[in-house]
């Protein structure tokens, strides 16, 4: 019997149609019939008939037999057999397996008996993938494991190993953390989130599902989440790649006993209390983290008292200033500021050179820790990928954001280091450092802020005048003397992060928790505060719209000098100090530049501003 890979339907007579399509439909078995005129081992007449391939017949897979006389006769063979031709996406898959790739395997190197090979129904699918892959993989770890240990009881939400390495996709990359990090770190990582971040999978297990989010919260994790994995711990780096069991047990490693070796691959130098860094910190539980909950609630309410307050004052003030201006245009009555004539227009100077190169410098400093800090803090957004790949990657970021704080840095210990030179000038002064602190020149809170500041309220309500001011108001006080709170908090807890193993022999590594968390929430209320309250205070009041360039020019009239701080007008014409004040009006070249950059920091904090509201409420 010729079976001739040309034979079909076309051409034959019409009496004989009928035959060829009974031919063609009963191929297989009488090709099988044919077969086992010589393949006639109880193999192929009795187990195959039971096996999941036998209605395929013996030519679905060997191909290539046109005449069974010259098969027989050892003339003609068949062609090797494609297991792809039915199995398409696995054979897909395999072209990029390592096991292919690499060693060369073929699918019968695993699936051996395949003549005899059955669905066995209730079988342990995870146990007979473990059984197989064990063959040539003598894992004692693995098998003696978490997972390995919950699948042998028959737990079925355990991993095998096809859970994490795939079963017909087994990357070169997935045998080797340390050739593959970027590759390999990423892969596990993921797969591990796919099953300890399932709420369902983990209650059915008696185990939490926050862990991925509370790892998600650490630096480790927001790097993972921005797409470089490379410099970071992924989940297989702590745990390792098989021998995972719970802390508890001597031989986990992220057992006490074993935990100096298991972080020393990754950092050296520190001190052994660097171990009580917790990589999964739960900030709201109470019992277990207390330090880190008495920070969480501090820093909170910081946080929302701070914001609460100043942005009420804020919709009073520009409630009472917006509604006050409407009714002066409605009654045709025209600021005295704007006809300011002859004396009245005359510059006086607020700001020397020096303080408005420092304002510049903290500006573009700020800007830059926002724009290196926030996307690190909110690593889930597009906005965050997008902005840490303008910048060439996390590690290019972090070395702008630390270059940023080093000038910041810097910039506030020049401005500590001229208020100790205010409070002990050389010689002798009228006044004692008591008095130059709660003097009128001083930035430091005294008695008439309260005054001011409860005057402005009153003022908010219809109660009063506004207060008159001196040189400074309290909100410039508050400004100022935050940049020093946020200094401590900010700067203190980002040194301690900069060089944690360095940090680690001062402090213990759970106080590296309480720095991270200080840090972003410091950084949170520094950034809503500057890009709402003082975008306020220097934007969008009336006679400040759209921008007040002062801290660019250093100068402004003397007739808003007498309007918005009569206090220090009358003390610097009794004290004779006016005159030595006065300045040439800005050139056109600076006012243009200064525009420039203050609209251009406004629209650019403005932006930021939605970025971090949207993702602080949504994300």
């Amino acid at each position: 019997m010729k079976i001739t890979a040309g034979n079909g339907l076309y051409g034959l007579p019409a009496g004989l149609l009928l035959f060829a399509v009974f031919a063609v439909l009963c191929l297989p078995a009488a090709a099988a019939q044919e077969c086992r005129f010589c393949h006639d081992e109880p193999l192929y007449r009795v187990d195959f008939n039971r096996s999941i391939h036998a209605g395929n017949g013996c030519t679905s897979c060997h191909t290539g037999i046109t005449d069974i006389e010259k098969h027989r006769d050892g003339k003609e063979k068949p062609a090797p057999v494609n297991c792809g031709i039915c199995h398409e996406k696995i054979a897909k898959e395999y072209l990029n397996n390592f096991h292919y790739i690499q060693e060369d395997f073929r699918c019968s190197d695993c699936h051996r008996n395949i003549h005899a090979i059955q669905k066995e129904p209730g079988k342990n699918i995870k146990l007979a993938i473990i059984e197989k892959c064990t063959e040539c993989h003598g894992n004692a770890d693995y098998t003696a494991s978490g997972h390995g240990e919950a699948i042998l009881k028959g737990n079925h939400d355990a991993a095998d190993c096809s859970d994490c390495h795939g079963l017909h996709s087994t990357q070169v990359f997935h045998t080797s953390l340390e050739q593959y990090p970027t590759e390999a770190r990423e892969f596990y990582t993921q797969k591990c989130k796919r099953c300890h971040a399932d709420s369902v999978m983990m209650a059915r297990n008696n185990l939490s599902d926050r862990m991925v989010a509370y790892y998600e919260g650490t630096y480790h994790g927001k790097v993972q989440e921005l797409g470089y994995p490379a410099p970071v711990a992924g989940c297989g780096d702590c745990h390792t790649k098989h021998n995972i069991l719970p802390k508890e047990d001597p031989r986990s490693s992220i057992h006490p006993a074993n935990l100096e070796a298991n972080c020393g691959r990754c950092h050296s130098g520190f001190h052994p209390r660097f171990l009580s860094y917790q990589s999964h910190p739960d900030y709201t539980d109470r019992q277990k983290y207390p330090a880190l909950y008495a920070t969480f609630l501090f820093m909170g309410g910081l946080l929302v008292g701070t914001l609460a307050f100043f942005w009420f004052h804020t919709i009073l003030w520009w409630r009472k200033v917006y509604w006050e201006h409407h009714r002066m245009e409605k009654e045709g009555i025209v600021p005295p500021s704007v006809v300011a004539t002859g004396e009245g227009l005359q510059q006086v100077e607020r700001f020397s050179v020096k303080y408005r190169i420092m304002h510049v410098l903290l500006v573009l400093s700020f800007f830059t820790l926002v724009l290196t800090g926030f996307p690190l803090k909110y690593a889930g957004t597009e906005w965050a990928q997008t902005v840490i790949r303008l910048w060439g990657g996390a590690h290019i970021s972090g070395l702008f954001h630390r270059g940023a704080a080093l000038v910041l840095i810097v910039g506030m210990a020049y401005v500590a280091w001229e208020s100790l030179k205010f409070l002990f000038p050389r010689g002798t002064g009228k006044q004692g450092w008591l008095g130059r602190l709660l003097g009128p020149d001083s930035l430091f809170p005294n008695l008439k802020d309260l005054q001011d500041l409860k005057g402005m309220f009153r003022w908010f309500f219809n109660r009063g005048e506004a207060p008159k001011f001196d040189r400074w108001t309290y909100w410039e006080k508050f400004d100022f003397l935050a940049v020093f709170w946020g200094m401590f908090a900010i700067g203190g807890s980002g040194i301690l992060l900069w060089k944690p193993e360095w940090s680690s022999w001062l402090v213990p590594g759970w106080v590296l928790n309480i720095a991270a968390l200080v840090h972003s929430e410091e950084a949170l209320l520094a950034a809503l505060f500057i890009f709402t309250i003082h975008f306020f205070n220097t934007h969008f009041i009336p006679n400040k719209f759209p921008m007040d360039r002062l801290i660019f020019t250093g100068t402004y009239r003397l007739e808003e000098l007498k309007e918005q701080r009569p206090l220090e007008y009358e003390r610097l014409v009794a004290e004779g100090r006016l005159e030595g004040m006065k300045r040439e009006h800005p050139s056109i070249p600076l006012k243009l530049i200064s525009a420039t950059f203050g609209l251009g920091s406004l629209l650019l904090g403005l932006f930021l501003t939605v970025l971090i509201l949207w993702s602080l409420l949504f994300a």
